[in-house]
């Protein structure tokens, strides 16, 4: 009661710091983690694990008959027995935390990676007694304290858990040294499996690449060194791709190069064989030609300077570019500066046998697979991430990446620190990071990266089918750009000649049947000695003559015959070309129909909203008449009743206007006055505008109106692709703070329609290619690729255009679209 004295108090049993510690590491090697960090904190250059599972403790420590022991050791700057009253024996304080609150750093000039006194608790899983010996640089005694893990589990209070410590004159190396004895798990220790299990848990939490690990890391298992995993240079070389990321704080670059084997084909002794001649017979001198001719600019690709790689290519983009990034109290959460590399292997024989470093191909396999991923370093300690955490699987299954990074072969790592990234927090339990804008933006960051390595894998690899193609089209005598109709007409033409010398054929035949008979005649008449001398003669050289002219005849048709024999021969590479085409087709078949499944579904959907909102519509009708039969005054429910009445208006113009795009397959045609159009458009188009703050301006007053005779479905599409793109990015300006207002506008002068907004405009990387399927700036999952190539499509089916016009913004950045509907204009001569 108030102002009556409380004898009570709080206490806490011991169990709970024991259940603490089991909650919050997950596994051994986990524990023996956080041990290894307590070293890199207090500036230790190398951290030394023994473990042995044979002997009792050694001599010197508390425990002398604990079976089995665990010590780590090293050169650290080591603890006063206030340092170890204050952090040690006082849970959840940490004077790390306190440091790296005040952006302190160790004498060393490190900033810690522990602030949670895991260290100390996360021993229990590992033994049942610890013991401490320490030592400062320059002190003349040793701190010893020890205590046993099972009198937590059977003393009632903390304040009862019996510690012992002592203080030992010392002149040795100063450090620290934790001995673990009463191994809880000694099977998990002991024989070579064991120990395997050792080395692979660390290589997968000590970095195996020596651009980030910090310091050595020592482990020796019953008297036998055991060796961490190093991806080594030697090893790195044998990549096929290798990746360099790096981020600023502000600007994210890529730079990244690929081996000539990158673009082989990994199966068919043929499709190898083609590709030697074709390409590596070169140095892929051709090949590297025709990429330049292509899109290459959109990832900056050149020649490679080192011989042993065949391209390099990159991107620079600003942290504001990267779509849909998040902000922490109105500024854009940078997740601080960070670098990484990744490579990427060939596990196919090939690969494997080309190897010189294992002995075994199947080693080099193993090896690749085991440390496979992307992982997370924090000053050369591993972060323990969801498996694929940046889903290299998914992106790989996706249509358009089949060339991307694989899990299973792509080796690497993302460096961060604790002085640059204290902002990506890691969960209590080191299984990751917490979720906040920070994380996402660093996660937003690296799904970049990945869309990236898939776009320019995807662009060299499908570069190389399309030079083949390119090639064997030369060899068929066919143009490149020549469509299955060109290719069929072609076959159709050389096999319609067929008949022409078939004919042919059968007149010299007669002709030389005739010749042939003449001349046994006359053979015969001279072996009688019938008929006068001078009628022979002239006889004679008249056969003679006709056979002449019939052998003529022949020889010249057989010439052209087997001309016509070698195109014949040729129609097989024709066939071959008329057969790639249909896969393409086939392919982009594929994308099509996923389209037209989403079309079926939206005008299914509108049909049954429609029957809804006819529906509800009715019955708003109906409760408004009754509301004003019994005279209902109740200005909220006459205000709802009027709000459900407005809103099905709303979506049944909605509807309206929706209804011919998903019907615009059928091909109606109707003249389409644009002026008008586009007041309806307005009409539309304006309360969507107005909710996202973006005003839609037609200019009328300056256009000069003109009719076009087209679907009007098919110029909705159109038109809305462009606008909804707009809406998109200007949403996006608006939250950032880069324009103050967003504007739309739609210009038209006959037979052009001109659509831009005041936004930053297209990303330079792409405005080349905007138009091609997949290329979108929008984030991974956040568009397809296929809107303005779609629009193309349409447009040009009725012989109409689209392109981006050279105008620049004042961002620097091209922003105009320019609709040709010179195709369809009404009138027109």
């Amino acid at each position: 009661m108030a102002g009556t004295p409380n004898p009570e108090r709080f206490d806490v049993h011991a169990s709970v710091v024991f259940q603490l510690g089991e909650s919050l590491i997950s596994d051994a090697v986990q524990a023996l983690l956080e041990l290894i960090k307590n070293s890199y904190d207090a500036d230790a250059t190398y951290c030394k694990l023994t473990i042995d599972t044979s002997s009792s403790a050694a001599s010197g420590t508390y425990y002398k008959n604990a079976l089995g022991g665990i010590t780590v050791e090293d050169d650290g700057f080591g603890m006063s027995y206030a340092d170890i009253r204050r952090g040690w024996l006082t849970i959840s304080n940490s004077l790390k935390r306190e440091l790296k609150l005040s952006k302190g750093t160790t004498p060393g000039g490190r900033t810690p990676l522990g602030d949670k006194g895991l260290g100390r608790l996360g021993t229990q899983r590992l033994g049942e007694n610890l013991e401490m010996f320490t030592s400062q640089p320059n002190s003349k005694v040793q701190e010893h304290l020890a205590f046993s893990w099972n009198d937590f589990r059977d003393t009632r209070s903390l304040f009862e858990v019996p510690i012992f410590r002592e203080e030992l004159p010392y002149s040795g190396p100063h450090g620290t040294r934790i001995v673990i004895t009463g191994l809880r798990d000694l099977e998990l220790w002991r024989g070579t499996q064991g120990a395997k299990q050792l080395e692979t848990g660390l290589s997968q939490l000590l970095s195996p690449f020596k651009e980030v690990r910090k310091f050595k890391v020592v482990l020796k298992v019953n008297g036998t060194d055991v060796e961490l995993l190093d991806m080594g240079k030697q090893l790195r070389d044998l990549a096929l791709l290798q990746y360099e990321v790096t981020f600023d704080g502000q600007i994210f670059s890529i730079a990244g190069q690929a081996k000539l084997l990158f673009a082989r084909p990994e199966k068919g002794r043929e499709e190898k064989a083609i590709f030697a001649d074709l390409v590596e017979r070169d140095n892929g001198r051709g090949f590297f030609s025709y990429l330049k001719q292509k899109d290459a600019k959109r990832f900056s690709i050149t020649r490679a300077s080192d011989a042993r790689w065949f391209v390099s290519f990159g991107r620079n983009k600003e942290l504001d570019q990267i779509d849909k990034i998040e902000t922490a109290d109105g500024v854009i959460a940078s997740p601080g500066p960070f670098s990484g590399e990744v490579d990427y292997f060939s596990l196919g024989r090939e690969g494997s046998l080309n190897q010189q470093i294992f002995s075994d191909s199947s080693d080099f396999k193993t090896f690749i697979k085991l440390l496979s991923g992307v992982r997370v370093y924090r000053d050369g300690f591993g972060v323990r991430m969801p498996g694929d955490w940046l889903n290299l699987g998914r992106q790989w299954t996706r249509a358009g990446s089949y060339y991307g990074l694989k899990p299973q072969n792509t080796v690497g790592y993302i460096a961060i620190s604790a002085r640059d990234n204290g902002q990506l927090e890691e969960k209590t339990d080191r299984e990751g990071f917490k979720e906040n804008a920070y994380y996402n933006n660093f996660i937003a960051l690296l799904s970049d990266f990945v869309g990236f390595t898939a776009e320019v894998q995807e662009f060299i690899r499908r570069g190389y089918n399309d030079y083949k193609s390119a090639h064997l089209d030369q060899t068929a005598k066919v143009a490149h750009e020549a469509g299955p109709e060109e290719l069929t007409a072609s076959i159709r033409a050389v096999l319609g000649q067929a008949i022409t010398y078939r004919r042919s054929l059968a007149t010299v035949r007669k002709k030389l049947t005739t010749s042939n008979s003449e001349a046994s005649l006359a053979v015969r008449e001279f072996s009688v000695g019938e008929g006068p001398i001078a009628l022979d003669r002239v006889r004679v050289h008249q056969v003679l003559a006709d056979l002449s002219t019939t052998l003529s005849e022949a020889g010249t048709l057989t010439q052209e015959i087997e001309t016509f024999l070698e195109r014949l021969s040729e129609l097989d590479r024709v066939g071959e070309a008329l057969t790639r085409r249909i896969e393409a087709l086939r392919e982009e078949m594929q994308q099509v129909y996923e389209l037209i499944g989403i079309g079926l579904t939206a005008e299914a959907l509108s049909h049954e909203v429609n029957n809804i909102a006819s529906h509800l519509g009715e019955a708003s009708d109906r409760m408004a008449r009754y509301l004003r039969l019994q005279q209902v005054k109740d200005a909220k429910i006459l205000g709802f009743t009027e709000n459900v009445k407005s809103s099905v208006g709303a979506l049944r113009r909605q509807l309206l206007f929706l209804a011919p795009s998903l019907q615009y397959v059928r091909e109606k045609r109707e003249d389409i006055d644009l002026r008008i159009y586009f007041n309806e458009l307005y009409k539309h188009y304006l309360p969507i505008f107005v909710g996202e703050h973006i005003s839609l301006q037609i200019n009328t007053a300056v256009s000069k109106s003109f009719a076009i005779r087209m679907n009007k479905g098919k110029l909705t599409q159109v038109v809305d692709n462009l606008l909804m793109n707009s809406e998109y990015w200007l949403s996006e300006d608006l939250r950032l703070k880069r324009i103050s207002h967003a504007q739309i506008s739609i210009s038209f002068d006959k037979p052009f329609v001109w659509v831009h907004d005041n936004g930053r405009g297209i990303e330079p990387s792409i405005e080349e290619s905007i138009f091609e399927p997949f290329v979108s700036a929008k984030g991974r999952g956040k568009g397809r690729g296929l809107g303005l190539y779609i629009t193309r499509q349409l447009l040009e089916s009725d012989g109409c255009s689209i392109r981006l016009t050279t105008d620049r913004n004042q961002f620097g950045r091209r922003f105009k679209f320019e609709i040709n509907l010179g195709g369809v204009v009404v009138g027109a001569s």
